[in-house]
């Protein structure tokens, strides 16, 4: 219960956070793969539903057409994959590494502009890396904070694209792990922590995603691109 209250309000600023933090610390609690995903999974759905609801909608535009076709059916693959294998792709270090060179290049104004000029550049790799980093080992939420980040400057966007990138892999995930595992959850958990998730949402997080100035949100979503970035090459 901790510790999905705790990253929820972090998911509930930024559009992820729950499953990048909350993975490799039910992993070394002892959980499976199949339980993290079980218990976690509807915790980041009712966070990215809400996100979206309160963010403008469904609609799709250039950039959730693009994930549908390029990301989503990474996912689906590489879950199932690594479900059926019983354990996730150990990607840390790669997935780190590039992380704290794209989030220190934010830090200076003409190598963000270059970074930003990349992705837009080169968008449909970057998604297809994501569904692959994802799929296989759930911890896509930095790449695609940094995919959308480079891509909007105002909050409510990066926050809302975020969510319902989020949200579609959380829903194909989830289904995928039904499907093929059926993980032993405990049931009243199951229920309980969603309805924590989003009353961290409603209570704590969009109170400080409101509060926070535009200018601030984009020096703090560099600050969580490069926390990221050194958890996963510390190995935690």
């Amino acid at each position: 219960m901790l510790v999905v209250v705790g990253f929820a309000v972090i998911q509930s600023v930024f559009g992820v956070g729950l499953l990048v933090f909350g993975t490799p610390t039910l992993l070394l609690a002892g959980f499976t793969f199949a339980e993290t995903l079980g218990y976690l999974l509807p915790c980041s759905l009712v966070i990215s539903v809400l996100q979206v609801i309160v963010g403008g909608g469904f609609r799709l535009d250039s950039l959730r057409r693009g994930f549908l076709i390029y990301t989503a059916p990474l996912v689906l693959v590489g879950t199932a994959l690594i479900l059926t294998i019983g354990a996730s792709l150990d990607i840390r270090l790669v997935v780190g590494a590039m992380l704290l060179i794209s989030g220190a290049t934010r830090l200076l104004g003409p190598a963000r502009a270059a970074v930003n000029r990349l992705v837009r550049r080169h968008l449909s790799g970057f998604l297809v890396f994501l569904g692959g980093v994802h799929g296989v080992s759930n911890l896509g939420g930095g790449v695609l904070t940094l995919i959308v980040g480079s891509i909007y400057e105002n909050k409510e966007d990066i926050r809302r694209q975020i969510a319902f990138c989020y949200g579609m892999m959380a829903t194909i995930q989830l289904a995928t792990l039904f499907i093929t595992s059926r993980p032993d959850l405990d049931a009243a958990l199951w229920v309980i922590l969603p309805m924590l998730a989003g009353a961290s949402f409603l209570l704590l997080g969009n109170r400080a995603f409101r509060a926070a100035t535009q200018g601030g949100y984009q020096y703090s979503l560099t600050a969580l691109i490069l926390i990221f970035g050194l958890i996963l090459v510390a190995g935690v």
